[in-house]
């Protein structure tokens, strides 16, 4: 019964995407969205903690957990973008990294290496920030460096793969 509370509270991510969708598009309120932020940021935080806690850390948990952060970064960066903060191309980074986390990690397990997990979190913080600066050139220049970072990163993963 654990396990079904933590892939609920992981499932949680997907929904909190949604509602991150309708506080940027359609009923704005920044205060929302920062609570929207927070509340997905905890969930990603307790439901790994639950999961070993329960020893009910598996390889299908934590490839759902990157999923619904993938879907949540997915929908909150693409509302962003829709008003014009964020630039359309980021998307595809986004969508590349993931691409690459999944080719590059065992098929048993994920690997995590340092800067990947930075550029997880700045790919999940990026549309909030965004939103708060609300200058689009700054943004833009946001997004180049967390893309360039992101390079970074899967240059590092590639490159034991091919050797």
């Amino acid at each position: 019964m654990q396990k079904v509370y933590i892939n609920i509270l992981t499932a949680l991510r997907i929904l909190l995407g949604v509602l991150f969708i309708h506080f940027t598009l359609i009923d704005y309120n920044i205060g929302y969205l920062l609570f929207i932020f927070i509340l997905t940021a905890l969930s990603d935080y307790f439901d790994g903690k639950l999961a070993k806690k329960y020893n009910l850390d598996t390889y299908d948990g934590a490839k759902f957990d990157v999923i619904c952060d993938f879907i949540f970064i997915v929908l909150s960066t693409f509302a962003v973008m829709l008003i014009n903060l964020i630039p359309f191309w980021f998307i595809f980074v986004i969508i590349l990294k993931m691409v690459e986390f999944f080719k590059t990690s065992p098929s048993d397990d994920f690997y995590y290496e340092r800067l990947g997990h930075i550029v997880a979190l700045m790919f999940y913080a990026y549309p909030i920030v965004a939103l708060l600066i609300h200058v689009g050139t700054v943004n833009t220049i946001l997004a180049i460096f967390i893309t360039i970072c992101a390079l970074l990163s899967s240059l590092s993963r590639i490159r034991p793969v091919i050797s």
